[in-house]
């Protein structure tokens, strides 16, 4: 059965509510994020050689933690609030961008590649208590740790919707985010969406987890 993209794309469309504001919701996202990582950072006091280790460690926490939640959330049904986030990912993302039609063609086409804005604030709530147990041994070790954490899932917004731009934009052709597009492009495809490139802005895990997959671009027509 071949899946009618711009059926499901009027379809969504017309579901968005005429209050949604996509610069809003991505302004949101942003700003919170970034008073939280303030807050984290401003925190800090006089860190030492050693602490700065707590971000390769979140680096590579948040790349496993991206991975694994995609992979068994997004693209395997789950009963409760797992189940929510197939229905959206699959059911909605996966089916508005498919591999042929990856970028957005109008600012509300955000809503479907933004997690919620409400997630932000839930995704900091989880932080408070990974910080206040970890900054039980090291204050400084919580902050660098959590604000690395944060700023994964900051990027991981922001190279998601990179990866749906168009493709003239000039923004798409920049090195190492030219790469990830072609991954996260190849992940849209059927055959592949439930068992490769499942990470966004880097593929440490993937490559781990032997389920990295490279196909180079078609060449252009003239």
């Amino acid at each position: 059965m071949t899946h009618d993209t711009e059926a499901f794309r009027t379809r969504y469309r017309a579901g968005i509510s005429r209050w949604y504001n996509a610069w809003l919701h991505g302004g949101f996202v942003l700003a919170f994020g970034v008073a939280a990582l303030a807050v984290l950072i401003g925190s800090l006091d006089d860190v030492r050689v050693w602490e700065w280790l707590a971000i390769p460690v979140g680096i590579v926490v948040f790349n496993w933690g991206e991975y694994t939640v995609h992979r068994a959330f997004g693209h395997h049904k789950q009963r409760g609030i797992g189940g929510l986030f197939y229905k959206r990912h699959t059911g909605d993302h996966h089916s508005f961008f498919d591999a042929a039609r990856m970028p957005y063609e109008q600012a509300r086409d955000w809503r479907v590649i933004f997690f919620p804005a409400w997630l932000i604030v839930l995704f900091c709530a989880g932080l408070v208590p990974a910080y206040y147990a970890i900054a039980w041994f090291d204050a400084d070790v919580a902050a660098l740790f959590c604000a690395t954490l944060l700023g994964g899932y900051l990027t991981y917004e922001i190279f998601h919707a990179c990866e749906h731009l168009p493709n003239e934009h000039p923004v798409a052709r920049l090195p190492w985010l030219r790469q990830m597009r072609r991954l996260h492009q190849l992940h849209h495809r059927r055959d592949l969406m439930q068992a490769r490139n499942f990470n966004l802005v880097f593929p440490l895990t993937d490559w781990l987890r032997g389920t990295l997959h490279w196909e180079p671009e078609e060449p252009r027509k003239p």
